[in-house]
């Protein structure tokens, strides 16, 4: 396969994207430095149209967004086409709503809803994407709830943007849980950890304890596109 391509979640640079002019500043700036894939997250209200005009602009390829799950359920078409506009064909959840993951019952609501707009998505030419944080590890019933969202959803309705730290907190080892998730990743999340006064921190990465060497790896062999950055 072709290299993976390396860009930058702008949920990062969330606090430089409140407005369409910084939004611009902050797109001129990583295409100065060689950068030209991003993750559009926790952007400013800024209109799609300009949203697009500025990413063709500074010729960004835009690998996933994450989008309220509201507007998946409430707002669909108009979602698809702000898509259409960015030339982006993944659209992300950046997490379920905290009130359903705290029951297996709520939990099979959310698969049921995620496989019902999934096959929507599909129809349309774009690809539901879920990014799991460490809740999603916790066990109802003898069963993890990322391995319900693997084992309940199809490829067709479902794929995952998989987050290194967020692994490792959930007590998995994220190099070889990737291998779970083969056919189903075009995006990955890498963030590092380090341990400080016996508690979890960010790390910038490469500079903590996670073998992201060993999740690059896992990545390549399961088909990976592309590996955004956070810190």
């Amino acid at each position: 396969m072709s290299d993976i391509k390396l860009g930058v979640q702008l949920f990062t640079l969330r606090d430089k994207c409140k407005n369409a002019e910084d939004f611009e500043t902050t797109l001129k700036f990583l295409q100065s430095i060689g950068c030209d894939v991003i993750q559009i997250s926790a952007i400013g209200d800024i209109h799609p149209e300009i949203v697009a005009e500025l990413v063709d602009k500074y010729k960004m390829d835009v690998c996933v967004t994450h989008k309220p799950y509201d507007r998946m359920k409430n707002d669909l078409d108009a979602l698809i086409h702000e898509h259409n506009l960015i030339h982006c064909d993944n659209i992300g959840i950046g997490a379920m709503p905290g009130n359903v993951h705290e029951s297996f019952e709520g939990v099979s609501g959310f698969i049921q809803k995620c496989n019902e707009i999934g096959a929507k998505m599909k129809e349309k030419g774009k690809q539901l994407c879920y990014h799991n944080h460490a809740f999603e590890f916790e066990v109802y019933d003898g069963k993890r709830t990322f391995e319900r969202l693997i084992e309940e959803t199809t490829s067709d309705t479902l794929h995952f943007i998989p987050d290194t730290y967020w692994m490792q907190v959930g007590g998995v080892n994220p190099a070889e849980y990737l291998k779970k998730l083969k056919g189903r990743v075009e995006v990955c999340h890498f963030k590092d950890m380090r341990i400080v006064n016996n508690e979890q921190r960010f790390a910038e990465c490469g500079t903590g304890n996670l073998d992201l060497g060993a999740c690059y790896r896992a990545c390549k062999d399961i088909g990976v596109q592309y590996i955004v950055f956070l810190q």
